[in-house]
């Protein structure tokens, strides 16, 4: 149980709350689930014995709906709560298929890897005493391991997008004997297909669809979503298949606490006094034996964070190994070793991204701390997710506003945003110029050669544009490596220090923040980026009581048209930009004076990209000063 009162009072204690701060609270009373009587009499009796043996004697009633329609061969989407058991019930259904069916194979597909390695660790439960293997197959698998799962696939493969586009189907002869056996897909948190990334990843999903027709594979699908509005519309578009939905949205939830500060801060020092508060309210959690994750809003802030809070409990009698980082540049085995300590109880206090946004199961989760309000409503209850997944167990909510409106919104409106709808995913793969992105690619996968029977796997856009665009690929040339599905991502860096690889690094990132002569961050610790390679950035050991504080400036340059119109003297257009960020240079600052102790400029670094976009022109004379300046776009 949670004394709020006494919560509160420990924060203060710790000057992670202060009295003139802005602060609203409330309680969200648990509603607990209902149960079915009993296991399916459907489920393969080997199966119902596992789950009866893992503890689990009877599903809830969703679970036993979705398990139920799926057995009987429907597709099926699953719109429940976090911690509302989408995975029990999408692995029940697809064990089942796979004991009655011997040399049978089930693909799992995540968008994320540290969700996928939960996964894997969730059903290695149950597939444990049916003697059925699963083995994740990403980027982090090593060389061996991948020549083995080709050769002599194994029951249940867990993959990404990525994978599903390089190997699945690039390779796709490599991978028949896995995929003609195929008889379960599941696609796991598709909310998280949308915009840019949903729109490919349905163009791929209907390249993959046709391939498996095309071998006389016909699996069923089986999608989960916690927070979309609109579960069957987003899944048909997502797949191009009709599906049937289970809900149980408002049927069921945890206790939660929330508690949402507006912090007294001045702006001159906004940041760097916000990055203090949350310091101070982690340690004020692993003073109290509790375990939260603490989402930030940059992997700067994370690192400086982490750095501070680990020197400050080590000061405080504290144990700083009880505090760890959390995000994607790690390396593999560091995430997933961090994982199992996170669930061990190991470690408390996990400074983290939103690499841990989804789908992370733990149990003993105490709440989490969001420093600043994620992109959007589902990002924020997919973080507050991560905690009160016990019926029995409360959670706290703490949320800190930065000095921006819609944080201070939601703070000023704490039931506006417990009451606000989820929000409606739209994605579009009628897309021409995404389709057109991946015709070379189903050219290599089809030889070019299309049905009309085969327009419905595709849909009538991408099947009248890939017939009007009749084409072959070189011999031995693969197309996919150069299609990218999740936007500008750009080229990701090895760290290394000596002959030691500590982890990798983002294009953006390297430019921004590893520049040549920057005190870098990683895993807690400074480094001196000492240069950069073709695919890495060196670094060296540095003072740790330096940083470097860098100079950029953006220039936006519209170089195309495609449309455009005008209201009165405000100008609308939709077209091309260049997007030119300059590096200017750098300060060096000792820490403990905060006095900066030399300048580096340069002219000579810059990013460069042409991307789409929408703007508009609005002369000096129309401008205001007044209130807050936004932008309402209405769907008719």
């Amino acid at each position: 149980m949670i004394d709020i009162s006494q919560f509160k009072e420990q924060l203060k204690k710790f000057d992670a709350l202060r009295d003139d701060d802005e602060i609203q609270t409330e309680i969200v009373d648990c509603i607990k689930p209902q149960h079915a009587q009993e296991w399916s009499a459907e489920l393969h009796p080997s199966v119902r014995n596992a789950l009866i043996r893992a503890g689990i004697t009877t599903p809830y009633q969703h679970q036993a709906e979705a398990i139920n329609r799926s057995l009987n061969g429907t597709d099926i989407v699953l719109e429940s709560p976090t911690a509302s058991g989408k995975t029990l019930a999408f692995a029940a259904p697809m064990l089942d298929a796979l004991v009655r069916n011997p040399g049978s194979h089930a693909l799992m597909i995540y968008p994320m890897k540290a969700l996928a390695f939960d996964q894997r660790e969730q059903i290695e439960k149950l597939c444990e005493p049916l003697r059925i293997e699963s083995f994740p197959y990403d980027g982090d698998t090593d060389k061996e391991h991948r020549n083995l799962l080709r050769n002599h696939p194994i029951p249940i493969l867990l993959t990404n997008p990525e994978y599903l586009n390089m190997s699945f189907l690039a390779h796709k002869e490599q991978w028949e004997g896995f995929l003609r056996n195929l008889r379960y897909i599941i696609i796991d948190e598709m909310h998280e297909y949308r915009g840019f990334f949903g729109a490919n990843m349905a163009l791929l999903l209907r390249r993959f669809f046709l391939h498996l027709n095309r071998i006389g594979a016909n699996p069923r699908v089986f999608l989960s979503t916690a927070t979309c509005a609109n579960p069957v519309e987003h899944a048909e578009n997502l797949t191009g298949r009709d599906v049937e939905v289970i809900s149980a949205r408002d049927t069921f939830r945890p206790k939660r606490h929330f508690i949402f500060v507006n912090p007294a801060i001045p702006d001159f020092r906004y940041r760097e006094i916000f990055r203090l508060r949350i310091e101070q309210a982690a340690l004020s959690i692993l003073a109290d034996r509790l375990q939260a994750l603490v989402f930030c809003p940059t992997k700067r802030f994370l690192e400086d964070a982490l750095r501070n809070c680990k020197r400050k409990a080590e000061e405080q009698g504290l144990n700083p190994d009880e505090i760890s980082p959390f995000h994607a540049d790690m390396k593999s085995d560091d995430r997933r070793e961090i994982q199992q300590k996170i669930k061990d109880g190991e470690i408390r206090i996990v400074f983290t991204t939103n690499a841990l946004e989804l789908g992370l199961d733990i149990g003993g989760l105490d709440g989490v701390i969001l420093a600043g309000f994620p992109s959007n409503i589902m990002s924020a209850w997919q973080q507050i997710g991560r905690a009160g997944r016990g019926w029995d167990k409360e959670a706290f909510v703490l949320f800190y506003a930065m000095n921006d409106p819609i944080d201070r919104f939601f703070v000023g409106n704490l039931k506006v945003f417990l009451n606000k709808p989820l929000d409606e995913l739209v994605i579009d793969p009628s897309n021409e110029e995404l389709i057109r992105r991946h015709l070379p690619s189903l050219t290599y996968e089809t030889d070019g050669q299309l049905s009309p029977h085969e327009e419905r796997i595709l849909g009538s856009e991408f099947y009248d544009i890939s017939q009007m665009n009749t084409g072959t690929v070189p011999k031995g040339f693969k197309p996919h490596q150069n299609l990218n599905i999740r936007g500008s991502i750009g080229q990701s860096f090895e760290l290394k220090r000596g002959n030691e690889k500590l982890g990798q690094v983002s294009e953006m990132r390297r430019f921004r923040e590893a520049y040549i002569g920057a005190i870098f961050t990683f895993f807690g610790r400074k480094y001196s980026v000492h240069a950069h390679e073709a695919d890495a950035v060196v670094l060296a050991d540095s003072e740790q009581n330096i940083r470097t504080d860098p100079s950029f400036y953006t220039v936006l340059t519209p170089t195309g048209f495609f449309d455009g119109v005008a209201y009165d003297k405000i100008e609308v257009y939709y077209g091309v930009v260049n997007l030119t960020m300059n590096f200017a240079g750098y300060r060096i600052v000792d820490e403990r004076t905060g006095e900066p102790r030399e300048l580096h400029q340069t002219n000579d670094a810059y990013y460069q990209n042409n991307l789409h976009a929408f703007w508009i022109n609005v002369p000096p004379s129309e401008r205001t000063t007044d209130g807050i300046v936004a932008l309402v776009v209405v769907q008719c």
